[in-house]
């Protein structure tokens, strides 16, 4: 096995790991620390199949990152569901703005999914249930 942390806080579990689908060296990463209170954002970015990583947090509210997941169809735009709500960029992590539309001002987002076909973006949500937005490509 390969040490593939550099760069990144041995003091946090992992929470989501997800392979680029459009670039075979990127990787996104994203660690929460709630057990010490820690209540940063961490997302990190390999460009270099793991080897070493930059952090992506930009402009995001502190809050746990609890999911991260690349357009399957075009590299610059993320989703990351945090415990404050859901996020996207459009410019690679450069900047972010909140997506949370009509949800809850405060809901904690566990899991999101784009559908193939029909391109939604199905959020999970912690105890709030599911959420579908049409159409992700016009965001």
């Amino acid at each position: 096995f390969n040490e593939i942390s550099v760069g990144v806080t041995s003091l946090a579990e992992v929470t989501s790991i997800e392979a680029s689908k459009i670039e075979t060296a990127v990787v996104y990463l994203n660690l929460s620390d709630r057990l010490d209170d820690y209540l940063s954002s961490m997302i990190y970015k390999s460009n270099d199949y793991g080897k070493t990583w930059t952090s992506i947090v930009a402009n995001l509210p502190a809050s746990p990152v609890n999911i991260i997941r690349e357009d399957p169809t075009d590299k610059n735009t993320l989703y990351v569901g945090t415990d404050l709500g859901i996020y996207i960029s459009k410019d690679g992590a450069k900047t972010w703005r909140s997506l949370n539309a009509n949800m809850p001002a405060v809901v904690s987002v566990q899991d999101l999914f784009i559908h193939p076909k029909t391109k939604q973006l199905v959020i999970a949500t912690y105890g709030r249930g599911v959420w579908v937005l049409d159409n992700v490509g016009k965001l």
